[in-house]
């Protein structure tokens, strides 16, 4: 033992020697009272004949011997002794089920034991149980602590069954290539071929396209009392068919009826698109509308318009044309759209560069060497990388990440980025802002006007007109405070109704520069003024809900980061 601890404990007895004060405990044994008085410390406070006698009057203590009470009160060694006899009958421990309407659990309540009755020992806990009908999940331990009488009167589940494992529904295997996401490989200096993306495959007539897979057993389940609880079977799955596919005889072979490209839609649908291939779009083709994959092989006329169920494949750059596909949109060069023209894509958009232009993808952009002066919207992703993946001036607005080599330009241009809120909220968002800020300024000029005409009024009379305007002035503040409060409502309405998503990112492989403005929903803003900053970057919500800046890529996003390097810091807006 240490001098420190020794010197503790032989402080503490000192203490208890001195100071402890004197008590009393009277017990129940089979409807006998036995009192038991402990003496004080030297300084202590000795048990008082009052203290006792009131105890003895509230259990209600028969036969009670007043001087055998001082008696034992004046001694106060520490032995039990018999004082008299409990009220009523003695009463045994009463261990109370409640078994749940779907018989998959049991709560028990121990009643405490009347005038010196028993404590229920474990066998006889557990019978209870049993006559009760309980026969599967008894949860033993908890027995073990109800037998040892530590807690009386509180609700314990005692025993508690095991529901039913469902089956496992059938599947169908897809034998063809149709990734959710384009298999982007990099060379050995780190760029990506965007023209080799692999995301468009091609089957000949008869060739095999899935198979379907049988449904898995599940397990059964048990209730309380014992009884058998039968598992959900398995559903076999079911095709969900397109055009130009047709199914085995025996119902679990899909097959391609002709030659063509293979689709698996988001709704699970399979098809096989047919390919209307052209060498350009212009006056001798007009506008094209068609059901299935477009290929243009040279150019397309500036104003035309590609729309299609399928996807879109063009071989070279575009000027201000307007594409619209339900699938994905592949430019092999580039998207010049002169603040004119459109392209829209129900999946995904794939392009070498876009200047002035405006891109809209339901899931994700990929462009490979630079973004310029465009507005970019995606549903899930913005990827500006592969080349010089350069993302400089414009809008850019996505779901849940924008991953870019270099964001903004040397010249400071205003880039602005909005991440982790749909573009559409976004939109309806900055429209009831802009609308609170201009009805604030007009009630701020309003307020100016009332309290120095206030002000003017203790200095000089006012003039009948100056007099005339206050009430005028007054009900204006109060149309403009009631219009500002019902705007402020709905802001809060729109903000309330969808909370930013807390794993959405920005990443930037290099310099973020000077005029950058990313948002990472609203008020959580990251600005950049005065100087570049030296990638990578990573911008997040942080675990405190605001914009954090980090050089490295945060282990949980919205939950936890790494710990940061040197010059790590949250970010300011």
């Amino acid at each position: 033992m240490t001098d420190s601890i020794r010197n503790y404990t032989d402080s503490l007895l000192r203490d208890l020697e001195e100071n402890e004060v004197g008590f009393f405990k009277i017990e129940n044994t089979d409807g006998l009272a036995y009192l038991t008085v402990f003496p004080s410390g030297k300084k202590g406070k000795n048990v008082e004949i009052k203290e006792v006698r009131k105890r003895l009057e509230v259990f209600r203590i028969s036969g009670v011997s007043e001087e055998e009470i001082k008696r034992i009160v004046s001694e106060k060694d520490g032995g039990p002794h018999y004082v008299g006899k409990w009220p009523g009958k003695p009463e045994a421990s009463v261990l109370d089920l409640k078994i749940s309407e779907d018989k998959m659990a049991v709560h028990g309540i121990l009643q405490p034991p009347k005038y010196g009755g028993k404590l229920l020992n474990e066998e006889e806990l557990s019978a209870t149980l049993l006559n009760g009908g309980v026969r599967f999940g008894i949860k033993n331990e908890e027995i073990f602590r109800l037998a040892k009488a530590e807690e009386f009167g509180k609700k314990t589940l005692l025993a508690e069954g095991e529901y039913p494992i469902p089956g496992s529904d059938g599947d169908l295997k897809i034998l063809f290539q149709y990734p959710e996401s384009p298999v982007l490989e990099e060379d050995e200096f780190g760029r990506v071929d965007f023209k080799n993306i692999h995301i468009i495959q091609s089957v000949k007539k008869n060739q095999k396209l899935a198979e379907k897979g049988s449904p898995r057993p599940g397990k059964i389940g048990h209730n309380i009392l014992g009884e058998v609880l039968p598992f959900e079977e398995g559903k076999t799955a079911e095709w969900k068919l397109g055009p130009n596919v047709k199914i085995s005889e025996d119902g679990n072979q899909l097959f391609a009826l002709i030659d063509g490209r293979p689709i698996l839609d988001r709704h699970g649908l399979i098809r096989v698109d047919e390919v209307c291939h052209l060498d350009h779009v212009d006056f001798s083709t007009g506008n094209v509308s068609f059901p299935g994959t477009i290929i243009v092989d040279e150019s397309i006329a500036d104003g035309f318009v590609l729309e299609t169920e399928g996807s879109i494949i063009i071989k070279k750059s575009v000027g201000k044309v307007f594409l619209k596909a339900a699938g994905d949109i592949v430019l092999s060069g580039g998207f010049m759209g002169r603040n004119g023209g459109l392209i829209q894509s129900g999946n995904d958009i794939y392009a070498k560069f876009v200047e002035q232009g405006k891109m809209i993808a339901k899931n994700s952009i990929f462009i490979e060497e630079a973004s310029m002066h465009s507005e970019l919207i995606a549903g899930e992703s913005v990827q500006v990388r592969g080349g010089r993946g350069e993302l400089i001036g414009g809008e850019c607005v996505a779901g849940k990440n924008i991953i870019c080599s270099k964001l903004g330009a040397v010249v400071e241009t205003k880039t602005v980025l909005s991440c982790g809120l749909p573009p559409e909220l976004l939109a309806e968002l900055e429209d009831l802002k802009a609308e609170i800020r201009k009805n604030q300024e007009v009630l701020k000029k309003v307020e100016t006007s009332i309290v120095k005409l206030n002000d003017e009024a203790q200095r000089r009379s006012l003039t009948g007109e100056e007099k005339e305007s206050i009430p005028k002035l007054q009900a204006i503040k109060q149309k403009y405070q009631s219009i500002l409060q019902n705007l402020q409502a709905q802001e809060q309405s729109v903000i309330l109704s969808f909370e930013p998503d807390r794993n959405s990112y920005i990443e930037v492989e290099r310099e973020i520069f000077p005029g950058v403005d990313a948002n990472l929903g609203r008020n959580r803003s990251f600005k950049v003024k005065l100087k570049e900053i030296p990638g990578p970057s990573f911008l997040y919500l942080g675990s405190d809900g605001q914009v954090a800046h980090s050089k490295v890529r945060p282990k949980r996003l919205g939950l936890l980061q790494e710990e940061t390097r040197p010059g790590d810091s949250p970010a300011n807006s």
